[in-house]
């Protein structure tokens, strides 16, 4: 019998799972004082806002959370009640060491306490998109999306002049606002939208701006190349620290290249290309951050893979600028991004602020490279564990069968990253050798990673997509990160096959150029258990049954066939109502009698050993991706259910009683890439296309 079912989101939600949040530490801006024993980080992120650090001690020694310093008197802003940390973090000590300012909040540092927060009224109704404060606290400036730049005294709260972009700028945003150290200098980053519904093919663009302070006259601008989505809000700038020079990290599409310009002029004066930090394939990584040091002889940029490069900057009287690459260090253990960069007035000591997962700042030595003493960065509890940065996001997740460990894929740094499910702190890294050749041409990728059924090691499959390079199987060893075993079978490298690994990695199958026949293979020594063969011309899909009984091959729109692993043998043909070419979600029950089918629109359950169609799940929104997910005992699938064209959630779907348990809402535009089940049914895992985590746990009072 058929049942026709469709689960409601507007009922049960939340019912019976919860997500676990997760601790992360976050830095986003740090600031020395004059003297160099304090330390200043700020996180827009934490609810602790500002945190001062004794430098000698390593010790905290006053911290100050976001909700305490909207309650001061004149810290709330016009509109809203908030300040927009986030597109603003002009931090800087006074000249002599007694006071810290951010934002317009002044710190007296002997009193540990704040004495005056200046408001900083937002000058447009609409949304501002970047605020700065000038360095002697006088001057404000907010940008709006209608394309005008407002200055203000911030005594008298009074306006001196505004700044037009141009014609048909309602569209453009700027997102990088910065004086110059001596505030007489100021720049923008501003991002120019170039298609449109009657443009479609032009390209963003992007530019910045540099104006003179006292007269709002525009000095000079420079052109960037075009921009994508993915890098659009990733531009950094910083001034030397005479304030003649600006450096960018502008100066390709990927961020990859650093530019030198007059800040006078906006003339490029240098352009750093191929020299930044790269990995053992010789892959530059985007650069993240900068900062001059006090006599402007280095330059530190910090990148996307947790890197960190020094560069010498020299120039003799009449000669041009000439700069050299000191050294690179790791200044990031996870590899997370490097937020912000800050050198002590001394220039001996350079400090880092890494963010996402393991934030934390990092004191250097210039001259040696050597790590001198660490800070924990800001506390926060989060939703989800951000195993990527944006442009590397992995949609390849695994979940230890005891549910201790998430593993993820970084394809951006070659590693296999490995986290702890309850708290979300990084573990471990697994690194792995891509081969790439150009900038982006991959030519090795992980297919796959599974744990093995006891959790000690983990199995992951890397394909090639040449014939030179061969595919193969690494296990790795857990506690260890340590690979104990490389892979590569006669049959199993052929140009073009295609290759699936079943739950817990000890099995393998191997097609080639989609044909027939198929080969089950032992991972550990390569024997053959048995050979599929049959009346087909093409293997578009392969699926093993978790007990290792059973395998299900589609052959073509609708025709999935069931064979006996044990002894190859063919045991029956499900003729599906299946109309789509692409592959789908497809997986059996943990005992093997169940085969879930997902299309776009619905799921369609069938009894494998009868070949009925037991079950139809509608799944409300068309043209979304659709995973799946049982639990260990089978009572139970999770499956991705687009509630709109821009919001998906996670179904929980009572098999027995054909009804909806629960409905999971994760609060995020992306749409979901994965589903995992830990082995124990503890833990469901989902991760979403930003390359966010997000970890559900049944409530314990349910």
């Amino acid at each position: 019998m058929v049942l026709n079912s469709q689960p409601s989101p507007s009922e049960n939600t939340d019912r019976s799972w919860e997500c676990i949040p997760t601790t992360s530490r976050y830095v986003d801006k740090i600031v020395f004082s004059p003297d160099g024993r304090i330390l200043a980080s700020f996180s827009f992120r934490s609810t602790e806002f500002v945190n001062l650090w004794d430098v000698t001690t390593s010790q905290k020694i006053y911290s100050a959370n976001y909700s305490d310093l909207m309650n001061l008197d004149g810290a709330k802003g016009r509109y809203g009640g908030r300040l927009e940390f986030e597109w603003c973090l002009s931090a800087f000590f006074s000249p002599d060491g007694k006071s810290l300012t951010c934002n317009g909040f002044i710190w007296d540092l002997n009193r540990r306490e704040v004495i005056n927060a200046r408001t900083l009224k937002l000058p447009f109704e609409n949304h501002n998109q970047c605020l700065a404060v000038s360095p002697d606290l006088q001057i404000a400036v907010a940008a709006s999306d209608a394309g005008t730049v407002k200055f203000w005294d911030m005594s008298t709260e009074k306006e001196i002049y505004t700044l037009f972009l141009g014609h048909n700028v309602s569209k453009n945003e700027i997102y990088q606002n910065l004086f110059s150290p001596d505030g007489k200098i100021f720049a923008s980053l501003i991002w120019f939208r170039g298609s449109s519904d009657f443009y479609p093919d032009r390209q963003d663009q992007e530019k910045i701006k540099l104006w003179e302070v006292k007269t709002g006259m525009e000095l000079g601008t420079i052109p960037l190349p075009n921009v994508t989505a993915e890098t659009k809000y990733t531009g950094t700038l910083a001034f030397s620290s005479d304030g003649r020079i600006l450096a960018s990290n502008c100066g390709d599409i990927c961020r990859r290249v650093i530019v030198l310009s007059e800040a006078a002029t906006g003339k490029e004066i240098w352009r750093f290309e191929g020299f930044g930090s790269q990995d053992s394939r010789g892959l530059q990584h985007k650069i993240t951050s900068l900062a001059f040091s006090p006599d402007d002889q280095f330059l530190a940029s910090g990148d996307s893979s947790g890197g960190i490069t020094l560069w010498q900057l020299r120039k003799e009287r009449s000669q041009p600028l000439t700069i050299k690459k000191i050294r690179t260090f790791v200044g990031s253990i996870s590899h997370d991004p490097i937020q912000t960069l800050a050198f002590t007035p001394d220039g001996q000591t350079l400090a880092s602020g890494a963010g996402y997962n393991n934030g934390g700042i990092t004191l250097w030595d210039v001259k040696s490279g050597k790590e001198h003493k660490s800070f924990l960065g800001h506390w926060m509890s989060d939703k989800r564990i951000c195993s990527d940065y944006f442009e590397y996001r992995s949609e390849e997740v695994a979940i230890s069968p005891d549910g201790k460990i998430i593993a993820t894929v970084d394809s951006s740094n070659d590693m296999i990253k490995l986290w702890d499910t309850r708290s979300g702190a990084f573990l471990r890294c697994l690194r792995y050798n891509s081969y790439r050749f150009g900038i982006s041409t991959r030519i090795v990728f992980v297919g796959e990673i599974v744990f093995s059924q006891d959790g000690k090691f983990l199995i992951s499959v890397h394909e090639s997509c040449n014939t030179i390079t061969p595919s193969k199987i690494f296990i790795w060893e857990v506690t260890t990160g340590k690979k104990i075993k490389s892979i590569k079978y006669r049959g199993y490298d052929e140009p073009f096959a295609s290759r699936t690994i079943n739950q817990y990695g000890d099995l393998l199958a191997v097609i080639k150029r989609r044909e027939c026949p198929v080969k089950i293979l032992q991972v550990r020594n390569g024997k053959t258990v048995c050979t599929l063969a049959g009346d087909y011309d093409e293997v578009w899909q392969i699926i093993f049954s978790p007990d290792k009984r059973l395998i299900a091959t589609r052959h073509n729109i609708s025709e999935f066939a069931i064979w006996e692993i044990e002894t190859g043998r063919l045991i029956r043909i499900l003729n599906t109502d299946h109309t789509e070419k692409e592959p789908v979600c497809v997986l059996f029950s943990p005992d093997g009698e169940i085969l879930a089918i997902a299309n776009t629109n619905y799921i369609t359950l069938w009894q494998v050993s009868s070949g009925e169609k037991i079950r139809i799940i509608n799944r409300f929104q068309p043209n979304w991706h659709s995973y799946m997910a049982f639990t260990p005992d089978g009572k139970t699938l999770a499956f991705t259910q687009a509630v709109s064209n821009s919001f998906s959630t996670i179904n929980l779907w009572d098999i027995d009683t054909d009804s909806n348990i629960c409905t999971l809402e994760l609060g995020s535009i992306y749409q979901i890439t994965s589903l995992n089940f830990s082995g124990n049914g503890e833990f469901l895992v989902s991760s979403t296309r930003d390359g966010g985590i997000r970890v559900w746990q049944q409530n314990s009072s349910q």
